[in-house]
């Protein structure tokens, strides 16, 4: 019983695997510009292999920062392979993966990690936490597309590469932050329920 009633820093856990999310997503930034070969189906492998290795990453210190809560392998597998489905199905799809698009394969990898836990505790937070990281994303993906005047001026002084993997950074914090928010809310429910 005294585990379920130990508590966790949830903010200090979204912001660590913000972070791991962060350094994980670098390795699929730079797959995208020195790697990336030209045809659609070139863009689709490094693009889908960047997710699988930037999750694997942000999930591991994730369920490593958790795993007094939850059992690690677990939340590790189960986070790891929603990202790999979510990513894949859209990029099938549209035989690339666009930005532009994101809150579609942020509901799948809600709805595919909520599946894997295989919970018997409700996971709500859990799926509307994952969608609502990818729609921030979504947004801010497309008021950098529109030119706002910042976004102008960090092109014209740090170049288009900088910008890209600034701005890439910045996303995949938010994901992994909003990622971490969701399994907090999660095992924070089911310890509650269990402790009922």
């Amino acid at each position: 019983m005294e585990k379920h009633t130990r508590k966790f820093n949830l903010p200090v856990v979204a912001i660590l695997t913000g972070f791991a999310f962060m350094i994980g997503g670098l390795f699929k930034t730079f797959l995208e510009l020195y790697l990336y070969l030209g045809t659609e189906n070139n863009v689709f492998i490094v693009i889908w292999f960047g997710f699988l290795v930037q999750s694997a990453i942000g999930m591991a210190v994730l369920a490593f920062l958790l795993r007094r809560h939850y059992p690690f392998r677990k939340l590790w597998l189960a986070g790891t392979s929603a990202f790999a489905l979510g990513i894949l199905f859209p990029a099938l799809l549209l035989k690339q993966f666009i930005y532009a698009i994101l809150f579609f394969p942020g509901l799948l990898v809600g709805m595919f990690f909520r599946m894997l836990l295989n919970e018997q505790s409700k996971r709500e937070s859990l799926l509307f936490m994952i969608t609502l990281g990818f729609l921030i994303c979504n947004i801010m993906v497309s008021t950098i597309q529109n030119d706002i005047p910042g976004a102008v001026w960090l092109l014209e002084h740090l170049g288009p590469s900088s910008v890209t993997i600034l701005f890439h950074m910045v996303i995949d914090i938010v994901i992994g932050f909003f990622v971490a928010l969701g399994v907090g809310l999660m095992i924070r429910r089911r310890n509650q329920e269990s402790s009922v």
